[in-house]
């Protein structure tokens, strides 16, 4: 065997040659149920030799896959005691190369299983935990500055196998630093002055917003294989229920319980194959232990396995919870209801222009409010290229074709009827029948709309559901629900943080007067001491642990409602923009009121945590029109607000859009405005502004209040960019 098959990328590339493609299959993936490209693309990438990082969300096998790849690995032979596993006929570490003369290397064969070593990714994590760190009784022996004082770590000691990393996008910046280097097949050791040369693949795994957290460098050097669930129930259904004794109609049951959770409009995502194994392993210990029957059995089994393991949409989190959730999918199953069908399908983008367009535009929401039928269909007439009138008319061509060719067992018994009349008269039949498909066809899209839950009704007419208002939201700001920031670490520059936020540990620091004990980390504070030489604990070697801590916000958005506003969908846009922040505010419970202003100012929204109660209010907002812009008491008002309303230590900030020039109170309503600012910040109420339009406003009044109120200035160019910019002053506030 030459010198190229003792590398390991040269092993597992002459594994691969030794075998056929099906035969490698087999070994790779057996019992591994994976389409057959996705087994390819693994194939390819171990035959180049390149790292490989697995994506999948919980329970599709990432972990799993990853260990089988190591059966590709066979027993190694290694110097004996060499911690880097050289090569008797090549040692080329440095435990090895500072043996000494007098040392004999003895050969040692290590099996397979050795050679696979796993590193589980934390928060916690240290970079000593991959490349080591100094052994305090071999450092007496030998002293400090000899490399047998240091102990490798897992990085090093999977030297010529394989190394796992689990949840990478856990591991902290500093420790990818390290993963970094050692990814370029070799590695330095901090105050040994020594390069490590590395023979090692790394297979990492990780959720799908490791592409996010990532950096690119590290990114760069792996191949990516996103794992999907099973696509094939069938096989599935294997799985799930293997060595089971169900009858066959529980486990479809199970099934469709489980599959509906992965097709649900307001579940992002579902039931993993590994969730359903643990669903079925319940309801086998239930049939055998409780009295109940089979319909009780399940709705039990469900709410104690199911809710946990899905993950809602951004538009459901505030609307509903996991358990109602299930307990309708399972009630939907056990019944055997099935959904009602109208004739027309509508895809998520038409239900989402729909609901815009009612939210939009007052030409049909006016109408759907006070239940006027006939004002409504009068408007679809007149607008015929928008949305709710696209959906009129082909519910109004379904109904026609039904008729025309006879299929009259699900028309209503009104239809029948009027089609019977209609035969008796030939005169104005064909206006009369026109007329009677077209309010036919609107009360079904009404009623398709009511069932799609866009729709809610009300005592007078229909009004549009909090899901509408949050699958509307969904729509307008992807980007805020794919990269919200889930850490609150330096969040706020300004008073002492709280403890409040996920709690999660996201690194380490010195020690700082006012910490807390149990903040303290032993283990890094232990690393530090023997860091720093010393043989006992000082203060300057105390490390404590970094969490996820974040003062708590209460934003007032300060919206002019003067006439300008309704040029170019103003208002629309500072709407949008209200709801998605008060969205926005829910992740730590944030809190946020709404004071509009015009001649004088209201509070619209008194502060508070709920979204739905800033959508339904600021929904129903018109303009004033012909009214004066009077932003020093919107200032004043807003301030009140706050003052009146703070709970604790929070952070209170103002922000204030506006697209007018301050025209009011006469006769200087400058200084006005420079005044109450002043009188704001005072309170220790911040103060940003968003200028909507340069032309008509004011931007060096605005720059002068947001200069007062130790903010910032928003100039907007466009107004898609409203909500961006006030998604990025939340994180900046």
């Amino acid at each position: 065997m030459d010198k190229e098959c003792n590398l390991l990328r040269g092993e597992i590339k002459a594994c691969i040659q030794a075998y056929s493609i099906k035969e490698t299959k087999n070994l790779l993936f057996s019992n591994f149920q994976l389409d057959d490209n996705k087994k390819e693309d693994i194939i390819t990438s171990l035959y180049s030799g390149h790292h490989l990082l697995i994506l999948g969300d919980p329970g599709s096998g990432k972990t799993v896959l990853a260990e089988k790849i190591g059966t590709l690995l066979g027993d190694m032979e290694v110097i004996k005691d060499c911690p880097l596993n050289c090569h008797p006929q090549n040692p080329s570490c440095p435990w090895c190369i500072n043996r000494g003369i007098e040392s004999e290397i003895k050969p040692q064969i290590i099996p397979a299983s050795m050679r696979i070593k796993r590193v589980q990714g934390s928060p916690e994590l240290l970079p000593e935990d991959l490349i080591g760190g100094l052994d305090p009784e071999a450092a007496l022996i030998y002293g400090l500055h000899d490399i047998r004082t240091f102990m490798p770590g897992k990085l090093l000691r999977s030297n010529r196998g394989i190394l796992i990393i689990d949840f990478i996008d856990r591991i902290p910046e500093r420790v990818l630093n390290v993963l970094l280097n050692g990814l370029e097949d070799s590695i330095s050791i901090g105050g040994y002055e020594q390069r490590v040369p590395l023979d090692i693949l790394i297979i990492a795994t990780g959720g799908e917003r490791a592409l996010r957290q990532l950096p690119l460098d590290m990114i760069d050097r792996f191949d990516i294989v996103k794992l999907p669930y099973i696509q094939d129930r069938e096989i599935e259904r294997h799985i799930v229920f293997d060595g089971k004794d169900m009858d066959d109609s529980v486990k479809e049951k199970a099934m469709n319980i489980i599959h509906k959770t992965r097709s649900h409009s307001d579940i992002k995502r579902g039931v993993s194959t590994r969730g359903g194994i643990r669903f079925a392993e319940l309801l086998t210990i239930y049939n055998r232990i409780s009295s109940k029957d089979n319909n009780e059995i399940f709705r039990a089994a469900s709410m104690i396995s199911l809710p946990h393991r899905i993950t809602l949409a951004p538009h459901a989190e505030n609307v509903r919870e996991p358990d109602e959730i299930i307990k309708e999918i399972v009630d939907e199953v056990l019944s055997g209801s099935k959904k009602k069908k109208f004739g027309i399908v509508l895809t998520e983008e038409e239900v989402q222009a729909l609901i815009e367009e009612i939210l939009r535009v007052e030409r049909f929401k006016h109408p759907l409010k006070m239940g006027y039928f006939d004002l409504l269909l009068k408007r679809i007439h007149r607008f015929p290229e928008s949305r709710l009138a696209g959906i009129h008319k082909k519910m109004v061509d379904k109904l026609d074709r039904d008729i025309q060719s006879g299929h009259k067992d699900d028309m209503p018994e009104e239809l029948l009827l009027e089609i019977e009349e209609m035969r008796k008269r030939e005169d104005r039949m064909f206006e009369d029948y026109k007329k009677m498909l077209e309010e036919l066809a609107l009360k079904d899209t009404l009623d398709m709309l009511e069932h799609k839950n866009v729709l809610e009704k009300s005592e007078k007419g229909w009004n549009l559901t909090k899901k509408a208002v949050t699958i509307l939201l969904e729509k307008l700001s992807p980007k805020y629900w794919d990269y919200i920031s889930l850490s609150g670490e330096g969040r706020h520059r300004t008073g002492k943080r709280l403890n409040f936020g996920d709690g999660r540990i996201i690194g380490q620091r010195k020690y700082r007067f006012g910490d807390r004990y149990k903040d303290v980390s032993i283990k890094g504070t232990i690393r530090e001491a023997i860091r720093n030489r010393r043989d006992y604990v000082t203060r300057e070697d105390i490390v404590v642990n970094k969490k996820d801590i974040r003062k708590k916000l209460e934003i007032v958005m300060l919206i002019d409602l003067s006439g300008t506003m309704s040029q170019l969908d103003k208002l629309w846009y500072a709407k949008e923009s209200a709801i998605a922040l008060s969205l926005a505010c829910t992740h730590y419970k944030d809190r946020i009121g709404v004071v509009i202003f015009s001649n004088m100012a209201d509070v619209l929204v008194e502060v508070t945590s709920n979204p739905y109660t800033v959508a339904n209010k600021v929904l129903d907002l018109e303009l004033h029109g012909n009214a004066f812009t009077n932003i020093g008491f919107g200032i004043s008002k807003a301030r009140s607000l706050l003052t009146r309303n703070k709970r604790g230590a929070v952070k209170q900030h103002i922000v204030l859009i506006s697209d007018g020039d301050a025209n009011a109170p006469k006769p200087f309503p400058e200084r006005f405005c420079i005044e109450e600012a002043t009188k704001t910040i005072r309170k220790g109420i911040t103060i940003s502004c968003v200028c909507i339009n340069e032309e008509s406003a004011n931007p060096m009044l605005l720059r002068d209040i947001s200069r007062i109120g130790k903010g910032r200035i928003y100039m907007i160019g466009g107004l898609d960019e409203l909500t961006p910019v006030l998604f990025e002053e939340k994180d900046r506030i």
